[in-house]
This record gives C-alpha cells, sequence and structure tokens, in this order.
C-alpha cells in the first residue's frame, strides 16, 4: 500500500551519487538515505506549464522506502510518496 504524500523536503548534503540527498527530514527527525532503488526523469507538457521533476525512489536507515522528486526548474525538493 502507497501513502499519497505532498509538499517540500528538506534535505542534507549528498549521498554516495551526485544529486541523491545523503538524508531526509522526516516527522520523526532526520533519518539517512541508505541508498536509491531507483530514478527517473519526467519531463512533460511543454506546451503548457512545463513539468520537469527527477524522481528517486529511496530506502532509508530503519527500513522506510519513500519517493522523492527534485524540481529541475526551482531545484527545490519534494515528497510524492511513501511506501509499506
Amino acid at each position: 500500500m502507497t501513502e499519497l504524500l505532498e509538499g517540500a523536503i528538506e534535505v542534507r548534503g549528498e549521498g554516495r551519487e551526485p544529486g541523491t540527498p545523503a538524508a531526509l527530514r522526516t516527522e520523526a527527525g532526520w533519518r539517512r538515505v541508505e541508498r536509491v532503488v531507483t530514478r527517473w526523469v519526467v519531463e512533460t507538457d511543454w506546451w503548457r506549464r512545463p513539468v520537469r521533476r527527477e524522481y528517486l525512489r529511496c530506502l532509508l536507515a530503519g527500513g522506510e522506502c519513500c519517493e522523492l522528486y527534485r524540481d529541475l526548474d526551482c531545484q527545490g525538493w519534494f515528497w510524492s510518496r511513501r511506501y509499506d
């Protein structure tokens, strides 16, 4: 089951891969990013208001899996979803 999330997320440092956060601030505090399971880029709606995002599915310390994205235009990080 997944839980859709929204809103900006605070990230810290760079992980093992360039452009990958080392830690995320969650409701429970800072959580280390253990590894990125997958990443992909979405570029769409160029004829209206363009969307350019890089998505990351991450495993956090403690076993939680979440998905976040970086807006490639403003460079901000945002929540997408959390997996059970």
